[in-house]
């Protein structure tokens, strides 16, 4: 490798607020019962919602419901509870300062590079004061010698970033390569390996083409190559508002890869100022910044969400993502990751166990919760004869079930 003419140095890098009690069921003295809950009701997607406490009839509230399960494979430095923090900024960008400016330390910060460029040491040394792990973006080479084999560059990058002896991500040749499917996944998997010889505390990220991308799709280089999977989520707007519900846009993708690795959100963005009517619409980003935040801390395997701030990160969609250069979107930025669930300093302990999300959600109505009958079939447990109906749907009380509890600071309920 010493031969090589490549340029320079190549980039581093609770609170529980309710346990309901155990009530004993005496089959033989209850006979079968629906009763249904009257009133208006939410969407059936799993939210969090604000509720008037004035008003004079309970609101039921969707919530996400999640039960434990020990047939989960925690990926390397994948949290045991909790989502990293991350950001995505400019390279000018202070990393400190950014910390600063968002109340709370990150644990990961993003730089992307080619293969062929330069190792910015100075934001190296940055991640390494501020705590945080370096997560390289790396796309192909823009300057490549055709004579000297891609393996080569790889390897050479892998030697150059296991020099640094640090835990860190690397996301190769996210969307935007070039490159057919077949061709790519074999590339990948060589990455993979020649990480693992040289580089071996990088966790592999494979960057999906879009969201609604499945383990299925062709240019999946397998699990056995892959440690996270990482999804880009932009909420754009168009001239009626935003033209996606990223959150909903998100949970087959989340379902689909759930029970085979970690998921990073690279990056989130949410549109403040739309190519459509060439205005900006301030109060409306800043609000679906703290309800994405919200309702992603309901996603368990969701391990890492890097908000993406550098300009031109969407430029093909034509809209402005960027935060820090808005009073309004930073003070938002600060108050959805003020939320404990969201983690400041990265870990490499690693957990057995981890809690899935069920397909189907729960209710809090009026001081309780109710269980989608579905959920309990996912968990072989017994459905009560007492049940009652919710859009059409069958429900049991909670309190009807040992071990269940509500987290306020997620917004979810738990089942043991």
């Amino acid at each position: 490798m010493g031969d090589m003419n490549l340029r320079g140095e190549s980039l581093f890098m609770k609170r529980i607020i309710i346990v309901l009690p155990v009530v004993f069921i005496l089959t033989a003295c209850i006979t079968e019962e629906r009763t249904p809950i009257e009133g208006n009701m939410p969407t059936r997607r799993a939210a969090i919602v604000e509720v008037d406490a004035a008003a004079d009839e309970p609101i039921p509230i969707p919530v996400a419901v999640l039960h434990k399960t020990a047939n989960i494979n925690r990926g390397i430095y994948e949290p045991t509870e909790g989502i990293y923090l991350g950001a995505w900024l400019a390279p000018h960008y202070n990393l400190r300062d950014f910390s600063e400016d968002a109340g709370r330390s990150h644990a990961v910060f993003v730089h992307e590079m080619d293969l062929d460029g330069e190792i910015p040491i100075n934001w190296v040394l940055q991640c390494i004061a501020s705590l945080a792990m370096p997560l390289l973006v790396v796309h192909p080479p823009v300057a490549q010698d055709y004579d000297i084999p891609i393996g080569n560059y790889i390897a050479y990058l892998a030697q150059r970033v296991g020099a640094f002896n640090l835990p860190m991500f690397v996301a190769f040749y996210p969307p935007g390569h070039g490159m057919g499917a077949p061709e790519y996944a074999v590339l990948f998997r060589q990455a993979r390996a020649l990480f693992l010889q040289h580089a071996p505390q990088v966790a592999f990220v494979w960057v999906a083409p879009s969201v609604e991308s499945t383990h299925r799709n062709p240019f999946f280089p397998g699990s056995d190559a892959v440690d996270w999977i990482a999804v880009s989520l932009f909420a754009g707007r168009n001239a009626y508002g935003f033209s996606t519900d990223v959150i909903e846009a998100f949970e087959p993708f989340y379902r689909n890869f759930e029970s085979l690795h970690p998921i990073m959100i690279l990056p989130l963005g949410v549109s403040h100022f739309s190519r459509y009517d060439h205005a900006y619409h301030i109060p409306e980003a800043a609000a679906e910044i703290l309800r994405i935040y919200r309702e992603l801390a309901s996603f368990p395997r969701v391990g890492l969400v890097a908000y993406g701030d550098i300009f031109g990160i969407a430029q093909t969609i034509g809209d402005d993502f960027s935060i820090t250069l808005e009073d309004g979107l930073m003070q938002a930025y600060r108050d959805a990751v003020a939320n404990e669930h969201f983690i400041a300093t990265p870990t490499t302990t690693q957990g057995n166990a981890g809690w899935v999300r069920s397909e189907f959600i729960g209710y809090y109505y009026d001081g309780r919760i109710y269980i989608d009958v579905r959920t309990l079939a996912e968990r072989d447990i017994t459905v009560p004869r007492v049940t009652v109906e919710i859009e059409e749907e069958t429900f049991v009380d909670a309190q009807l079930l040992t071990e269940v509890q509500f987290c306020e600071i997620r917004g979810v309920v738990t089942l043991e």
